[in-house]
């Protein structure tokens, strides 16, 4: 246990590049939401405020949402100019689309469709990385961030 977690440290140094706040409308969804997560995922950081501790919001290079759909939506519900997101390296080859092979999308189709506007299904990717024949979420490459309602 103790080696995979040194594992994703060293992993994460490679793939991040920064951590930061940005404009809630400089971020690009490619996926659609499900509604009934969203509502429960509202209902949990109404309940926090005004202090809210979420993770932030995994993104590419061009701002396209590779992890936080529904946080993104949901702090956009609730009136959130500025979201905290963690950008990565996304076509790192140790980053994968989908943990089922046959499920697997290309970036570029994501981060092309993304920009488009043309929203992918409610989980149609499943991201994690691969460290050491290992595949794990890709949230994990978040911070928590603390923010004010």
């Amino acid at each position: 246990m103790k080696d995979s977690i040194s594992e994703m440290l060293n992993f994460e140094k490679t793939v991040s590049t920064k951590h930061h706040f940005i404009e809630i409308n400089e971020v690009f969804p490619h996926e659609k939401v499900m509604e009934n997560r969203l509502d429960g995922l509202l209902t949990y950081i109404n309940s926090l405020a005004p202090h809210i501790v979420i993770p932030s919001i995994v993104v590419t290079s061009e701002n396209v949402i590779i992890d936080g759909h529904h946080r993104f939506h949901a702090l956009k519900k609730l009136g959130f100019s500025k979201i905290p997101v963690h950008s990565i390296n996304y076509l790192n080859d140790k980053i994968i689309t989908h943990d089922d092979k046959k499920k697997m999308v290309s970036k570029d189709n994501i981060i092309k469709n993304a920009l488009e506007k043309n929203l992918m299904e409610p989980k149609s990717t499943m991201h994690h990385v691969r460290i050491n024949n290992n595949l794990y979420p890709i949230i994990l490459l978040s911070k928590l961030v603390y923010m004010e309602k």
